[in-house]
Formats: C-alpha cells, sequence, structure tokens
C-alpha cells in the first residue's frame, strides 16, 4: 500500500498537472485570438510614449502654449535640481516640443546642462523621434492625409 503520504504526493503531482494545462489551454486561446498582436502593439506603444505628450495635447492658445512651456521648463529644472533627472530630462523635452525656437533653447540647455545630462537628453529625444516615425498611427494619418 502507498500511504497517506505517497497519496498525497500523488495528488499533488496531479493537481500541478492539471495546473499546467490549464496554463497552456488559455495561452493558446489568448494567442490565437485575432486581435492579440494589435492590442499588444497598442499597449507598448502607449507605454512607450505615456511620459512625453504628444504635440497635439499641448494647448493651441499662444499663452496658454507660453504657460505650458514655462511650467515644463521650471519642472524640469526642479526635479534635476532635486536628484530626479530622468523626470526633468522629460519635462525638459515637452518644453523643446513646444517651443518655437528649439535650436536656440537647445543652445541655452547645452551650455547650463551638465554634458551627462544634456546627452541623455538628446539620446531620449532621438529614441522618441525614431519611435515616432516607426508609429503605425502616424503612417496611417501620413497616408491618409496624402489621400486629401
Amino acid at each position: 500500500m502507498i500511504g497517506v503520504w505517497g497519496t498525497f504526493k500523488v495528488l499533488a503531482a496531479i493537481s500541478g498537472m492539471v495546473f499546467m494545462g490549464y496554463c497552456v489551454y488559455f495561452d493558446k486561446q489568448r494567442r490565437s485570438d485575432p486581435d492579440f498582436k494589435r492590442k499588444l502593439h497598442e499597449r507598448r506603444n502607449q507605454r512607450s510614449f505615456a511620459s512625453v505628450k504628444s504635440p497635439s495635447s499641448v494647448p493651441v492658445n499662444e499663452k496658454d502654449v507660453e504657460m505650458y512651456f514655462m511650467t515644463q521648463i521650471h519642472k524640469g529644472e526642479g526635479l534635476i535640481t532635486n536628484g530626479d533627472i530622468e523626470g526633468g530630462v522629460e519635462h525638459l523635452i515637452n518644453a523643446i516640443l513646444v517651443c518655437s525656437q528649439p535650436g536656440k533653447l537647445l543652445q541655452v540647455l547645452q551650455n547650463t546642462l551638465p554634458v551627462e545630462i544634456f546627452t541623455m537628453m538628446l539620446i531620449k529625444m532621438h529614441a522618441y523621434e525614431a519611435a515616432e516615425r516607426s508609429s503605425p498611427v502616424l503612417v496611417e494619418e501620413e497616408a491618409t492625409s496624402a489621400l486629401e
């Protein structure tokens, strides 16, 4: 006879196998969903652009744009001063996106920011620009505007 511990081990093994079968079955169901890949790409794009606001979410009134610009500059400077360099760089990038003369702003930032922080900002800006170019939403918008 197997005994109590032997029975317990067999039940534990069977329960583990049933659980693994359950996981495999529902993973297959999830992956076979036709919208799975589309939803996955949408979620990834939303996460990657969540920290940087798009220019369409910026106010269109000139005074509102100026207030937004100044707020982003002050938030960026404050966060960098307090040690949150990543957050500060994000706000400075937002300010550059709405600036009417981004070249001059970049020159000022290059002269005032430490080299490491300025380099990090340029790398992030380049990454956002590359991601924007490869974004399917922008490609669709460009295709529709070309048809008009």
